[in-house]
């Protein structure tokens, strides 16, 4: 009985020793001469051939998949290749690979002191422009960090105002956003966005911004009619929309009682300066401390 037993472990531990050999078998043939990559599938629009992408990626004919890094080649491709935002490779055993690329799409010109960077959905820098590119939301104010370069993520000197363009790019998507063209963050507290080259919105900072978007529209289709120019305020506890006839009437009275007060200044006799320096002074205090 005993001796069965010791049988039946020592064929336990013959047979597990042989498994292991099998495997390590396995192994060593699947990082040498099993699963080398011959063939390459690029799948995806771009301005980039197959060939540049391959190139960019360092994957070469007779590469191991297994033993290759794919996470790196995949940011060798998006940092070489500027205009190519994602490549995402998949392991298609025995011998292939799929590159899967997402082409960049020119989503915002941000100004700088010499004009523009244009920028992808995620940030990416495409290019330098002397003027915004068409059919892009523009940013004034962006305030671009020192440095920059295509094919690095874009950047603010300001680390609040680069948070602040961020979620302004990504709130686009919505219907009514997309018919903002411009956004003003000079001063990131008090933001101002440009709505169909007609309409001024002044929405401060980015503080529920959501809300502030959906009460715009909600004034813009209900409130106001499709062809008023003016400004739209967005106030803490509703809005206030001023034509731009109302602003130039208030201009007007403001420079009207400008002249006035000038006017009044002016021919004010000298007696009655006097008399006002004097009545100044009858107003002030002084305090003496002992």
């Amino acid at each position: 009985m005993q001796d069965n037993r010791r049988r039946r472990g020592n064929m336990n531990l013959h047979y597990s020793l042989i498994a292991f050999i099998v495997l390590v078998i396995f192994v060593i043939l699947s990082l040498t001469v099993f699963f080398n990559i011959e063939t390459a599938d690029i799948i995806g629009s771009s301005i980039y051939s197959a060939e540049e992408i391959i190139a960019a990626s360092g994957i070469e004919g007779g590469d191991n998949m297994i033993r290759k890094n794919m996470g790196r080649a995949e940011k060798k491709i998006t940092s070489q290749l500027i205009y190519i935002e994602e490549a995402q490779i998949t392991r298609k055993l025995p011998s292939s690979i799929e590159i899967l690329i997402t082409p960049c799409i020119e989503t915002a010109s941000l100004e700088t002191e010499d004009g523009y960077l244009i920028v992808s959905e995620s940030g990416k820098i495409l290019c330098a422009s002397e003027e915004p590119m068409e059919d892009t939301l523009v940013f004034i104010g962006a305030e671009p960090a020192e440095g920059l370069s295509a094919g690095m993520k874009f950047a603010s000197a300001d680390e609040d105002k680069t948070e602040v363009i961020y979620e302004l790019m990504e709130k686009s998507d919505s219907e009514f956003a997309s018919k903002i063209t411009s956004f003003n963050v000079t001063d990131r507290l008090n933001i101002s966005c440009l709505y169909e080259n007609r309409i001024t919105i002044e929405i401060k900072s980015v503080a529920d911004i959501d809300y502030k978007f959906r009460l715009a529209e909600e004034i813009l289709s209900t409130k106001i009619s499709s062809d008023a120019e003016g400004v739209l305020k967005m106030l803490e506890n509703g809005a206030q929309f001023l034509s731009n006839d109302d602003l130039e009437q208030i201009e007007q009275t403001f420079e009207m009682n400008m002249e006035t007060s000038n006017t009044t200044e002016d021919t004010l006799p000298p007696e009655t300066e006097a008399e006002e320096s004097e009545t100044e002074a009858s107003h002030s205090t002084r305090l003496n401390f002992e």
